[in-house]
């Protein structure tokens, strides 16, 4: 059954220019039912220059900003801001910038698509829920968070998998993951805290947890929500491990004594004696912490009649930035048409590519 759109064409403001901006700007740019209309920038050197030079394509025609009001003006008929920043909870002095930008903008009547999280902002409780739908509803628009695990991986791969289920006990989503390849010392080093001493860690430790712990609560929350179970807690687990001795990767050096690796578990109880588990294990290489010798990749459990599993190695997606970026773009016409209100993979028809779009 083909989903008929109700707009030819949707304007569209791409929110940040780095790796997961560009490739928004280039999705966004190929398909002809959306039309870039904007783009917001925080790096002052890239005021007033054109869209395409920014990510290094032919001019696009459209000039960055950082004033988000000029975007907000109903005569613009601006339809969608595609939200893209490092997330404010991690890297901003705010932690709560994120929220407040994206709550100015729904008022505004502008639909929103987000990979900063608001994946199922339920798992927060219902003041939380209820601040976000409130938004939504005196805009008359929508708000869709979206990304690669969590996202697609943690969320829609086991999902689909209990279509196919007569009986669920348990669904386990573990990823595994090595980064001595990767070469951003921004996100290896600053933001996953790899190669930081335990002090240096406790200092920034509150925030960084509470942040990746409530990525995977949502997509606990958002399973049970799609199963028709109620999450009755959340248990947490945290295992550090530090380097046995100095050496280098491509974000920049381990020393001895600093952390190397970090393996975090949530086990969502859940009525009906259904449990829902997920788990994070990341290493700064290889060697880092041998006792944990699970596969570099992602496995997909559901436990149950009959029993499934699915395994994804390490090089299943060569570019999982641009699958975090298409995620978004390609649902921004479905959140566009949504009904006003928080909507989630729930509540939007299959997210695919439409090749001739």
């Amino acid at each position: 059954m083909e989903n008929i759109l109700k707009k030819e064409t949707y304007n569209v403001v791409q929110w940040s220019s780095g790796n997961v901006g560009k490739a928004s700007i280039i999705g966004i740019n190929n398909r002809k039912d959306l039309n870039l209309s904007g783009l917001i920038v925080s790096d002052e050197n890239k005021f007033g220059m054109d869209a395409g030079t920014i990510i290094g394509i032919e001019e696009l025609g459209v000039k960055a900003t950082n004033n988000i009001d000029e975007f907000l003006n109903a005569d613009l008929d601006i339809d969608c801001i595609n939200y893209t920043p490092l997330a404010s909870f991690r890297v901003n002095e705010d932690p709560d910038l994120d929220k407040k930008n994206i709550i100015k903008i729904l008022r505004s009547g502008i639909n929103v698509v987000t990979t900063v999280g608001f994946l199922f902002p339920k798992a927060f409780g219902e003041d939380y829920l209820n601040e976000i739908e409130s938004a939504c509803k005196e805009g008359g628009v929508s708000l869709h968070g979206t990304g690669y695990n969590p996202g697609w991986l943690a969320e829609l791969v086991p999902l689909t998998m209990t279509g196919m289920s007569q009986e669920i006990k348990k669904i386990i989503v573990s990823e595994s993951s090595e980064f001595s390849y990767y070469p951003s010392k921004e996100i290896v080093i600053d933001g996953m805290l790899m190669g930081k001493t335990m002090e240096e860690y406790e200092v920034e430790a509150e925030r960084y947890e509470a942040w990746l712990s409530g990525l995977f609560k949502e997509a606990i929350y958002l399973i049970a929500e799609g199963i028709g179970v109620e999450v009755l807690d959340v248990e947490e687990d945290l295992k550090l491990v530090t380097a046995e001795k100095d050496f280098e990767i491509a974000a920049g050096k381990i020393a001895k004594g600093t952390i190397a690796a970090q393996r975090r578990k949530w086990t969502g109880n859940c009525s009906n004696d259904v449990t829902i588990i997920q788990e994070a294990i990341y290493r700064a290489s290889e060697d880092s912490a041998p006792e944990w010798n699970d596969p570099v990749g992602v496995t997909v459990e559901v436990e149950g009649v009959p029993k499934m599993k699915v395994s994804f190695s390490h090089d299943w997606n060569d570019d999982p930035l641009i699958s975090t970026a298409m995620h978004g773009v390609n649902a921004i016409p479905y959140v566009c048409d949504a009904e006003p209100g928080f909507v989630s993979f729930l509540d939007l028809p299959l997210i695919s590519l439409k090749v001739d779009s």
